[in-house]
């Protein structure tokens, strides 16, 4: 299989109704807001189209996994957009608005290399995006994503984000754009 990004403007449930399976309508269904229930929706239909089948999805360690399957997938949306990533590694993503405020959270959570890197909003995005993914990707809720987590180089001109974690470990993500979104991913 080859390693894909997934991108979807949110679906409605009508839309995803013939492309998801019952169990997920049910799902949904226990949803209050009807946007958490278009998102849940939609990544799965995006999820399916790509597959060609209805596949079983379970939760580990609340990471959607493929049951009975060597593909990894890694999930993230917004309030309008839904991203996937679909490998046979493991893979991670985060997607954001770019016009989402990220100041308060970066002066409170950002290492002091991340406010020297974070030089505008998109900067910002791009670094809280990145974090998210990373933590995604090591699915190790232990993970402090305060002191854990650091974002030591951006580069957009490239589409490279590069992030260290605890013990050492580091991880080369990339960065995509699109007109409205900030999409950081590693497959």
């Amino acid at each position: 299989m080859r390693s894909r990004v997934l991108l979807s403007p949110l679906l409605t449930e009508e839309q995803c109704a013939e492309r998801v399976t019952a169990a997920d309508i049910a799902a949904a269904a226990d949803f209050v807001s009807a946007t958490r229930r278009r998102e849940f929706l939609t990544w799965r239909a995006m999820l399916y189209d790509y597959l060609g089948e209805k596949v079983t999805i379970a939760y580990n360690d609340g990471a959607p996994i493929v049951v009975d399957s060597n593909i990894y997938i890694g999930v993230s949306h917004t309030a309008d957009m839904a991203a996937v990533v679909v490998s046979d590694s493991p893979c991670a993503v985060d997607i954001e608005r770019k016009d989402r405020d990220i100041s308060r959270v970066a002066s409170r959570f950002f290492t002091e290399r991340e406010k020297s890197l974070a030089t505008d909003n998109m900067a910002m995005i791009a670094i809280w995006c990145a974090r998210e993914c990373y933590y995604k990707f090591m699915r190790d809720r232990l993970i402090d994503i305060l002191s854990g987590v650091s974002v030591t180089e951006l580069d957009f001109g490239r589409g490279v984000v590069l992030v260290e974690g605890c013990q050492g470990s580091r991880l080369e993500m990339k960065i995509e754009q699109t007109a409205e979104h900030i999409v950081v991913y590693v497959l």
